[in-house]
């Protein structure tokens, strides 16, 4: 009897995960618009990771064209000390300000800010790495911000 209902129990668990037809919703997608030119300024790291992202969105066979300009910096607080007045919490924000357009006019301006609240650790390597970690993660939020922006832009 146990036997049997871990044998239904592993066939329902089956069923159920392959029954859901999951699919992300920004990556892999082919949108009915292009970015033709993306204008960067700003933090180098951040940009680099934005303009990655927007590469992938060149498409020849749509008509529907935008032109990207994106001004972003990036700021590393330090939020609280501990009792001998070292950094305990730290923050990065990442604040971006883009402007889309197509070939007649301005279309939108928007502002998006991006933080993220780590605490600090005395091995400085792995600090390096897990803000390097924080950075990407917050740069691709705001790139998928642009591209929700343009995409409903597109639906309109």
């Amino acid at each position: 009897m146990i036997k049997f209902l871990k044998i239904y129990l592993i066939l329902l668990l089956v069923i159920l995960i392959t029954g859901c037809s999951y699919k992300p919703i920004l990556s892999k997608q082919n949108y009915d618009f292009s970015v033709e030119k993306v204008e960067l300024n700003g933090d180098k790291e951040v940009n680099y990771i934005i303009k990655e992202r927007l590469i992938n969105l060149k498409n020849q066979n749509t008509k529907n064209k935008y032109y990207v300009q994106i001004e972003t910096s990036k700021i590393k607080n330090i939020i609280s000390n501990d009792s001998k007045g070292d950094p305990s919490k730290l923050e990065i924000i990442i604040s971006s300000t883009f402007q889309i357009s197509n070939s007649e006019k301005l279309l939108i301006t928007r502002n998006v800010k991006m933080k993220n609240t780590y605490n600090n650790n005395s091995d400085k390597l792995k600090l390096k790495k897990y803000e390097l970690f924080i950075i990407n993660n917050l740069s691709q939020k705001i790139s998928d911000s642009l591209i929700s922006t343009i995409a409903n832009i597109n639906d309109n």
